[in-house]
């Protein structure tokens, strides 16, 4: 092969190069058309937004675009949607606005010639990836959109009037891995949420006189954290996450001044709920939150409401006596909840509530005075004075535990435990005053004392009745009570049977017990006592304390009729252990009227044995 410098080189022939230079004409024509299509696709985007009435408030810019036209796709960059320095038109009703910013925008199946002749965005699929989003709400009702109506728009132009929405359909809406910040300045609360995704199916919008109607098959909102700060209000720090919220089909109607919406379905939950209260002293916290509008159900578990300071800090905020509440739940559970009355009609109806593995922690400081123009009301009518209609069908609570202490005048303590407990409440209503509220216990004192109780209160009348009885068990298990309270000690003694049943009056309580006990021995530990010295020794005068009771096998047992004034700066708990405690003094140190009714037994029955052969 000849290479040397005198080689001929072998020249392309004259149509392959007609080819080549069409090739590159071609190329150059089309990605000259290309980009030419793009501005063009750019303005009639631009257009079409502008075109809308929103354009009077807020602002559209996007850096450049992509189009696929086998597909219909419209892929935006660097897209932003602020709200404008200054409006085009006044719609003095508008209070609120809202901004979007992101690097990237898709929009599917777009019909690009509606878009280029008509200016209008007629697609099938928005996603958004990553977006910042932005609230500032002003007002009580937040307004972020001008409406069609005859009164909003000032300076319109009459020559070039805006198009008004009127209708726009969407088979799906998808925004994901979104940063969210809402700041309401009426209500003086910041949001900042992280990992907001947010999915529509088969949007349909229609704009009305004064209002849009708005219809969604399917929505489905997640946020993977979120952290408020509330200024005003009894709470300043809520945080939660993994939130998830499902609707089906959600139809809305959006007025100036109302808004109203239906739905078929609607299911929420969240974990790790964390909120603090305003004074820094209580945080609540709570595992986990699910509701489920389908099943009618709501269940919140492991919820504890606790303090962040010592009983001291929390007792200095009260002149007065003060009872200090904190607690937990391990388990909560709705059941059949009546969602649409709650929603549409303000009103609560539940058959059922279940509490699972409760503690209840009471503090009380009595050395502060007691607040004298308090005067509490009993459950039926503090129940019958709750504004919200509501009807409780049912309260079940199991494995409840409740820890009581209070710091004596002395400033000793003293601590009562109710463990191991079982409620039940029937019919919790302002509804229906002909019916009575009804509470049945079974509990320990301190995990050894076994004991049943039954509370009716009227809604009627402030009035309750309540019976109890208590298992056979050692009188020496209550010293730790006992002591708490009074200078006595239980040596020795068997509790057969306590059992008392009563009624309690507004200012009064009268019933009947019978305490029968055997081998009792009670040590009073009078030194440095004056006060219980001197109360003791006059009551006892002329009596003797029986050992047991019957005092024989062949006595009747002793059954007494207590009466009791009420303490009217104190609730129905304190009726009922004043009720107690007087019938098992009774039964111990009869009084006149009692004695007497337990001789006149003895007569009875001492007849009665007379008549057996």
């Amino acid at each position: 092969m000849d290479t040397g410098p005198h080689a001929t080189h072998k020249k392309w022939p004259v149509k392959r190069i007609i080819l080549f230079s069409f090739i590159v004409l071609l190329s150059l024509t089309g990605i000259y058309i290309y980009r030419n299509f793009n501005r063009i696709l750019s303005d009639a985007l631009l257009n079409s937004f502008n075109s809308s009435v929103i354009s009077d408030v807020y602002e559209l810019k996007f850096e450049n675009l992509r189009v696929n036209f086998f597909e219909g796709n419209i892929r935006v960059f660097n897209v932003s949607v602020l709200p404008r320095e200054k409006p085009l038109n006044d719609y003095p009703y508008i209070n609120s606005s809202f901004s979007l910013k992101t690097e990237n925008l898709l929009l599917e199946s777009v019909e690009i010639r509606t878009l280029l002749k008509e200016n209008r965005l007629v697609l099938h699929k928005i996603l958004i990836a990553k977006p910042e989003i932005e609230f500032q709400l002003h007002g009580t009702r937040h307004i972020l959109l001008p409406f069609k109506d005859t009164t909003a728009v000032a300076n319109a132009k009459k020559d070039a009037p805006k198009r008004a929405i009127q209708s726009f359909g969407l088979k799906e809406f998808q925004l994901t891995e979104g940063a969210f910040h809402s700041i309401n300045s009426n209500k003086m609360r910041e949001f900042k949420i992280k990992d907001l995704t947010l999915t529509v199916h088969d949007l349909m919008l229609h704009e009305n006189l004064s209002s849009y109607l708005a219809s969604f098959n399917e929505v489905t909102l997640s946020i993977g954290k979120s952290d408020g700060k509330l200024k005003n209000g009894p709470v300043k720090h809520l945080g939660f996450e993994n939130f998830n919220l499902g609707i089906d089909s959600l139809h809305v109607n959006l007025s100036v001044d109302t808004l109203t919406y239906q739905f078929q379905n609607f299911q929420t939950n969240l974990s790790d709920l964390d909120i603090q209260t305003k004074d820094s002293l209580f945080h609540i916290a709570m595992k986990s939150f699910d509701l489920s509008y389908r099943d009618k159900s709501i269940v919140l578990k492991e919820v504890s409401f606790k303090p962040n300071v010592s009983h001291a800090v929390i007792q200095n905020k009260f002149q007065f006596q003060h009872t200090e509440v904190s607690g937990r739940i391990g388990k909560l559970i709705f059941k059949t909840v009546n969602f649409d009355s709650l929603i549409y009609r303000e009103k609560l109806f539940v058959e059922e509530i279940e509490l699972e593995n409760s503690k209840a922690v009471l503090f009380k400081d009595k050395t502060k005075p007691m607040d004298s123009t308090r005067f509490p009301v009993y459950l039926g009518q503090t129940i019958r004075a709750i504004k919200m209609p509501l009807l409780i069908k049912k309260i079940k609570a199991t494995n409840v535990e409740l820890d009581n202490t209070e710091r004596k005048p002395d400033s000793t303590l003293a601590n009562v435990k109710i463990t191991k407990a079982k409620l039940e409440v029937y019919n919790l209503t302002n509804l229906y005053p002909n019916e009575k509220l009804e509470m049945y216990a079974d509990a320990y004192i301190n995990g050894k004392v076994r004991f049943t109780t039954r509370l009716a209160f009227s809604y009627v009348k402030p009035q309750f009745s309540f019976d109890g009885t208590l298992d056979k068990f050692d009188l020496t298990n209550l010293n730790e009570l006992i002591q708490a309270y009074t200078p006595a000690k239980i040596n020795k003694g068997i509790s057969d049977e306590i059992s008392f049943s009563g009624l309690a009056e507004n200012t009064n309580s009268t019933g009947t017990m019978k305490f029968l006990y055997h081998d009792l021995e009670v040590d009073l530990e009078l030194e440095d006592k004056a006060k219980w010295k001197s109360a003791i020794i006059a009551f006892t005068a002329n009596t003797v304390l029986h050992d047991q009771n019957p005092i024989s096998p062949d006595s009747p047992p002793r059954k007494v009729r207590f009466q009791i004034e009420r303490d009217m700066n104190k609730g129905f708990v304190n009726v009922i252990i004043k009720s107690v405690l007087n019938g098992l003094k009774e039964t111990m140190i009869m009084s006149k009227e009692n004695r007497k009714n337990y001789h006149d037994d003895k007569r009875k029955l001492k007849e009665e044995n007379k008549k057996d052969p």
